[in-house]
């Protein structure tokens, strides 16, 4: 049978052989996309495919990784309720205070790090965290149905709500927590801007891609029913020297694949911080 994900998005296996990874981001340094895997694992991956460990978090299940301006790492871990800085040498330390679920992390410009809290599944109990210096603050929101991915545009947050299912924007100055795009019958996940002003949400089921606009609302972009092609699409990121392909990581397979979408990704902010 024909793959169910049109020719022009040029679907491909960047790499193969790891363990169901949730979290991935992309290094413009060195050149490189970061993971994390399901038992503890630090995943370097290089834009041929090939990869490397870079450390093994003990006791560790890894989600959502960002990265900063200065090489360092910051891997959501809920396993250990802990978020951790890990270095360029592969050591780690705790960065912040322990958090029930950290499931994603994304970078302001001034250097503050924003973390998901999910909370249940089962009920609205989650929250978002702010780590600025190392100084941890829960947000003053109301409770979010299964925080998961995040993404920054200027004083907006956007914040998937899994459960709900849909994502919410959190004005970063009033503190308003406002649902914006709602959805049907699947979970979303990760989340990735585009720089024609598109909002990229992967969906952990039933396999899917979404863009949203404001103006134009959701297009589902791609519908992967078979789940042979492109499996439980968590976190994505855009990657490469001009943000043209997207990395789609695979929590419940051993898969990176990698797809060109119709606009070239918004870098995420690198802060130097200290």
């Amino acid at each position: 049978m024909p793959s169910p994900v049109p020719d022009h998005f040029d679907l491909a296996v960047l790499a193969n052989d790891l363990d169901h990874v949730e979290g991935v981001c992309w290094d413009p340094v060195r050149r490189c996309l970061w993971a994390g895997g399901e038992a503890g694992q630090v995943y370097r991956v290089e834009v041929d495919g090939a990869v490397t460990l870079l450390t093994t978090i003990d006791g560790g299940r890894l989600l959502g990784i960002a990265l900063d301006g200065l090489g360092r790492l910051y891997v959501c871990d809920p396993g250990n309720h802990q978020l951790w800085r890990v270095e360029a040498s592969g050591a780690y330390a705790a960065y912040g205070e322990p958090i029930a679920y950290p499931n994603y992390a994304a970078f302001a410009a001034d250097g503050r790090l924003f973390v998901s809290d999910s909370g249940s599944f089962d009920e609205a109990t989650g929250q978002v965290v702010v780590i600025d210096r190392a100084v941890t603050t829960r947000l003053e929101t109301r409770p979010i149905g299964f925080a998961n991915g995040l993404c920054l545009d200027g004083e907006t947050l956007w914040v998937v709500e899994s459960s709900a299912p849909g994502v919410s924007a959190l004005d970063l100055t009033t503190g308003a927590l406002t649902p914006v795009v709602e959805m049907e019958r699947c979970v979303p996940d990760g989340l990735a801007r585009d720089v024609a002003g598109g909002l990229l949400i992967s969906c952990y089921q039933p396999n899917q891609l979404w863009r949203w606009t404001k103006e134009e609302g959701l297009e589902l972009l791609l519908d992967d029913w078979t789940g042979e092609y492109v499996l439980s699409p968590t976190n994505v990121a855009f990657y490469g020297d001009d943000l043209s392909r997207l990395a789609l990581a695979s929590l419940c397979g051993n898969q990176i694949n990698t797809v060109t979408p119709p606009h070239r990704g918004v870098a995420p902010h690198y802060p130097k911080g200290e």
